[in-house]
């Protein structure tokens, strides 16, 4: 068990020390719209100690922001430092603690700025200039759903592998798949 201090301290140099996180996002910010703010459960956790044992839930929010061409969904941002304290302070099953931003004060219609890069299953890394915080931005993780996906259908169609039934049916009303978001 005193692995742990040991290694979550690595974990917060590792953070510390990666040029990822003072790069300077501005040129790469989209614009979206805020949507609305959800609640993600991240489980049931007991802290026991000599006196007893005390169970909780523990949550944290995320943002749906909208642009024109889907919706991303960003998570807050996550408490280095509050997590290194949960974790020494009760185990390897404590959760990670997320920070209270302005994200949490938006309203539906509010425009934000953000930079992302998604993977090919579309999980994303967010950059959000901290607005108390000139030349400062939040980083965080969330993902990114377009509002016309790739569906099974269109690699086939024109192929000669469905028949001319399935084919009239799927092919002719087949949307234009939209891509990705462009992402640098």
């Amino acid at each position: 068990m005193k692995k742990q201090p040991v290694f979550l301290a690595g974990v917060l140099l590792a953070i510390v020390v990666n040029p990822a996180f003072a790069k300077d996002h501005s040129a790469e910010y989209l614009v979206g719209v805020f949507s609305a703010t959800g609640q993600l459960s991240d489980g049931s956790f007991a802290f026991c100690s000599g006196g007893g044992c005390r169970a909780f839930e523990a949550g944290h929010n995320i943002h749906y922001v909208r642009t024109a061409d889907g919706l991303y969904a960003i998570e807050a941002p996550i408490s280095v430092g509050g997590s290194l304290a949960l974790g020494m302070l009760a185990g390897a099953a404590a959760p990670l603690a997320y920070k209270q931003w302005f994200m949490d004060q938006l309203h539906e219609g509010d425009r934000i700025l953000f930079a992302v890069r998604c993977n090919k299953h579309n999980n994303c890394d967010f950059w959000l200039p901290n607005p108390d915080r000139t030349g400062k931005e939040y980083m965080t993780t969330g993902y990114y759903r377009a509002d016309i996906a790739k569906t099974n259908t269109q690699n086939l169609c024109g192929k000669g592998k469905l028949s001319a039934a399935v084919e009239a049916q799927v092919c002719a009303a087949q949307p234009a798949a939209q891509s990705k978001p462009s992402t640098p």
